[in-house]
């Protein structure tokens, strides 16, 4: 389905009720977690439409939801040491992505990224390690996480779960481990915003359905703030991991053609 499909019928129930689960999800995950569910939104949105729209539908309500998620978890949430690290090295992925793989089969690195993180879910899930002691502010580790984690949401849109190796290793209580997450993402997105201005000025439709979809952004983070308070941190980092991998899976099942 193209572009103009879509603008012609956006009042369409699917693709409304689409669009609503796709926000409230990826909301939801946010005010949770600090994220996790948005490699799932364009995935669910492709089912109604052509996932180039669906990835412009995204990008504003991406920006909107960090900005929600920036009042459930204030700077007082944040470790600004990992902020600042993780961030740096998330930027110097996506660039060196943009330069480095720009010829490569996006299929070929999506299927190499997908299977690590579903290789390193299994084995946090099902196989887990001795647990090692965590680990004070670890300036490399920041970067090389947040570095991987650049190239794979340039690569795949699945930057939070290399993140999330890093910062589960981290002595964080769930609520800084969740705002450190949104902090990192919420600059990330605004990054990437201006370097969609073309695809989303030439199809100011799509815009239109964005905005009615605004109003799945505040239940979805609120009830994920809900979510979080009432979990202990192991429980939440289990969820982290199984996150993880649903999105090994995603990345690599799309790698592959086996899912959309």
């Amino acid at each position: 389905m193209g572009g103009g499909d879509v603008e012609m019928s956006l009042i369409a129930p699917q693709i409304v009720l689409a669009g609503l689960v796709a926000v409230f999800l990826i909301a939801f995950s946010k005010g949770a977690f600090g994220g996790g569910l948005a490699v799932v939104g364009i995935p669910i949105l492709a089912l109604v439409m052509d996932p180039v729209d669906a990835a412009v539908v995204l990008a504003p309500l991406l920006l909107v939801m960090d900005l929600f998620t920036l009042r459930v978890f204030p700077p007082r949430t944040w470790s600004m040491p990992d902020v600042g690290w993780i961030a740096a090295g998330l930027f110097f992925g996506m660039v060196a992505g943009a330069y480095t793989f720009s010829d490569l089969p996006r299929d070929v690195s999506g299927a190499l990224i997908g299977a690590a993180l579903f290789l390193f879910a299994v084995r946090q899930l099902f196989f887990p390690p001795v647990p090692a002691p965590p680990i004070g502010v670890s300036g490399w580790r920041a970067f090389l996480w947040g570095g991987l984690g650049g190239l794979t949401t340039f690569l795949a849109n699945a930057g939070q779960p290399p993140v999330a190796v890093y910062l589960t290793r981290r002595s964080l209580t769930k609520t800084v481990y969740a705002g450190t997450m949104s902090a990192v993402f919420t600059l990330a997105n605004a990054t990437r915003l201006p370097l969609m201005a073309g695809l989303i000025l030439a199809r100011p439709g799509l815009m239109l359905y964005s905005a009615a979809l605004l109003p799945a952004i505040p239940l979805g983070a609120y009830a994920g703030k809900r979510l979080h308070d009432r979990i202990d941190r192991a429980l939440l980092f289990r969820i982290v991991y199984a996150l993880i991998l649903v999105a090994g899976i995603k990345v690599l099942g799309t790698s592959l053609g086996l899912l959309p």
